[in-house]
């Protein structure tokens, strides 16, 4: 049996940013919730040039159904020309976490 739900991360370079985005997302009932992990340092390679960022992680709990929505919320309010919103499926996890996180998306 396929889980439905998923995590997806997304670095902004601000924590406003990263609250500004999981406000409208929550009030969209298209995630369940959300974390967001204080400045970490990102290394990666952009227009030819190493480049190192400190951002702050988003961490979001939904289901692959709110995936477009997610996406298309984080487009519209990041900064970055290319910003991170990768999905990872939830392979298991607990019944009554996972029947919250369900209860709290809107169908």
């Amino acid at each position: 049996m396929e889980i439905p739900f998923i995590q997806v991360f997304i670095s902004c370079a601000t924590r406003s940013q990263a609250q500004s985005m999981v406000d409208s997302m929550l009030e969209a009932q298209i995630i369940a919730c959300a974390q967001i992990m204080p400045k970490i340092e990102s290394f990666y390679r952009w227009h030819g040039q190493t480049e190192r960022a400190e951002e702050y992680l988003l961490i979001v709990k939904s289901k692959k159904d709110h995936f477009i929505a997610i996406e298309a919320t984080v487009k519209r309010l990041h900064s970055y020309e290319v910003p991170e919103i990768l999905a990872v499926p939830v392979v298991d996890g607990s019944t009554d976490y996972l029947n919250w996180i369900n209860e709290q998306l809107k169908s």
